[in-house]
């Protein structure tokens, strides 16, 4: 049998992998795009709060064109 050879290339492998991840960008909360990504996250944690706002709208424009229906019959 030949597994000492797949041995070396695995460790081989990992070798090269370890270089290539010195390679990889880091995430830099300072940066252009972490600034963008910051003030989005912050844009959708207050458009949450719009919500009950906009069904009451939703609720009360159903309603009044109810009532306006009933009272033309």
């Amino acid at each position: 049998m030949r597994r000492s050879t797949s041995d070396a290339r695995v460790s081989e492998g990992v070798v090269a992998s370890g270089a290539d991840e010195a390679a990889l960008p880091t995430y830099d909360p300072l940066s252009a795009a972490g600034r963008r990504e910051a003030a989005r996250t912050r844009a959708l944690e207050r458009a949450v709060h719009c919500i009950p706002l906009v069904l009451l709208l939703c609720a009360l424009l159903l309603w009044l064109s109810a009532a306006f229906h009933t009272h033309l019959d």
